[in-house]
């Protein structure tokens, strides 16, 4: 059977790391083996994450330089064949997740991934897995519902020096640009809560996200596409900052059910 690490970055976050480690513990999957890397949190994060240490395989708590710096320490201590990084505030799907995946991996893809949910307050938008091919617009995947080869991650730790924002699509991007293997698996693997780095930050992430891809295809379509992406985001976040969240959250329902997309 195939040993699966999940670790989980930390940092101050008392109110939403219990629904992640009740989330972790719950997975009736035989071989995991759960890894905590805390940052030396100052409110009641570490006393949460104590009352959970009897299934916790690893746990430390010191300072580091980020979460992306915490990910790849993570990495350093995991010994699963696979590594998935379930950070504060994320959770599986439901307690078979990892089980009812695993069932379906064949060949042992570098990088393996599935579907996840973003939970709005009011509607939860569902994003599918897209193709490899596609990388060059953007993640196909949330790093909450990739599996990638521990292996992988320790010859190409996430470079947080230079990409602040987006590490994690560096990450996944070089290994495609390498010929790794991928495989994509239709199950919903993650549901987390919107609100996090790459949305509230979207216009800087997706600069990064163009840069990244810039380093080895700088085609006009490639310029093109990031230009007019850019332009949306700018023109989105006037009225997320003039309606306040509430009322965008009801705007982008109905903008996606417009458009098609999957919500509930």
């Amino acid at each position: 059977m195939t040993k699966v690490s999940i670790i989980t970055i930390s940092w101050n976050c008392a109110d939403e790391i219990e629904k992640t480690l009740q989330s972790v513990v719950a997975q009736d999957f035989v071989d995991k083996e759960y890894v905590v890397v805390d940052g030396n949190s100052k409110d009641n994060t570490l006393s949460i994450i104590n009352t959970y240490k009897n299934d916790i395989d690893i746990l430390v708590s010191e300072p580091d330089k980020g979460i992306y710096d915490a990910m790849n320490k993570g990495t350093q201590l995991a010994s699963g064949e696979y590594v998935i990084f379930m950070n504060a505030g994320d959770q599986f799907y439901d307690p078979q997740t990892l089980s009812h995946f695993f069932e379906k991996v064949t060949d042992q893809p570098d990088l393996v991934y599935g579907d996840h949910e973003v939970v709005y307050d009011h509607f939860v938008k569902i994003k599918k897995g897209g193709k490899p091919e596609d990388l060059w617009k953007g993640m196909i995947c949330s790093h909450q519902a990739i599996f990638v080869k521990r292996q992988l991650l320790l010859d190409h730790p996430f470079d947080w020096n230079n990409w602040k924002i987006s590490a994690d699509f560096h990450f996944i991007y070089n290994r495609f640009i390498d010929g790794c293997s991928f495989q994509h698996i239709p199950i919903n693997v993650a549901k987390y809560a919107a609100g996090g780095l790459s949305e509230t930050s979207s216009v800087p992430s997706k600069l990064e996200t163009w840069a990244i891809v810039k380093e080895h295809n700088s085609s006009p379509e490639v310029d093109a596409f990031y230009s007019k992406l850019i332009r949306y985001e700018k023109l989105v976040n006037i009225p997320r900052k003039l309606l306040g969240p509430k009322a965008f959250e009801v705007m982008m329902k109905v903008k996606n059910k417009v458009m098609g997309k999957e919500v509930r």
